[in-house]
């Protein structure tokens, strides 16, 4: 019978990081900015032609554990996540138009990264982490604009107020998961001062849309497809680290 080295190779990683001299409870804040946008699929992606990224902001709270160079982190997070999109063409009774959207999306995010802290000098080092995140979707809002073509055609503008939940009027699911991918760099100020500074790729692993919302809306009869977000973030973050054992 075969058996696989990966569990046993995993336990080695593991007692390589705790046997190193560093061994802390962190707590922190971070912030900065992301460029947001949404991956669309199937019917919705032909009827969608181009998606274009957003500014949002994101920021929050971190605390974890550092043992050796391994890290479990988590926290509470303020993100803002959405897109810009458009169609080729739109056609209606009114005639020929240009179709543009613009949504903007405000979740609590609870990140579970597990990551790996390299010295690089005595006091500047890379990391990198990874893992699942799980969004709580807070409220929304969705702006609409169609530029028909014809001089007389009058430019129409909407909004609307985007739902989360799991009713047949709430647009997107309460929770999303997505996986974090986030390289980045950190500095010591002191044995227990540390700035940090992360690129974080962000993305969905299934379709945000509720699911009783796509089944009473009749728009999703002839437009298969799903959606899911996608974020590239960049923050700035201050870790105030506690010593467990060994001297930080």
């Amino acid at each position: 019978m075969r058996t696989s080295i990966a569990p046993f190779l995993l336990v080695l990683f593991c007692l390589t990081g705790l046997t190193a001299q560093r061994s802390s409870l962190y707590i922190g804040g971070t912030g900065g900015v992301n460029l947001s946008k949404f991956k669309f699929t199937s019917d919705l992606s032909e009827l969608y032609s181009e998606t274009n990224p957003i500014l949002g902001v994101n920021g929050g709270l971190v605390f974890g554990v550092q043992l050796g160079s391994i890290t479990l982190s988590s926290g509470l997070q303020y993100v803002q996540k959405g897109s810009e999109y458009l169609t080729d063409n739109f056609e209606d009774d009114k005639g020929v138009g240009f179709f543009t959207a613009r949504e903007r999306l405000h979740f609590i995010s609870v990140p579970l990264l597990l990551g790996y802290r390299k010295n690089l000098g005595s006091n500047f080092g890379i990391s990198v982490a990874m893992g699942p995140s799980f969004n709580f979707g807070i409220s929304g809002k969705l702006d609409e604009k169609i530029e028909y073509f014809g001089e007389d055609q009058p430019e129409e503008t909407t909004n609307y107020v985007v739902h989360f939940g799991s009713g047949v009027n709430d647009d997107y699911r309460k929770t999303q998961v997505d996986f974090q991918f986030s390289p980045g760099i950190y500095y010591d100020v002191n044995p227990y001062t540390r700035f940090t500074f992360n690129v974080t790729w962000d993305s969905g692993l299934g379709d945000a849309f509720n699911p009783r919302y796509k089944k009473a809306n009749s728009f999703f009869d002839d437009n298969k497809g799903i959606v899911m977000n996608r974020s590239t973030m960049f923050s700035i973050g201050l870790e105030r680290h506690f010593s467990i054992g060994d001297k930080y």
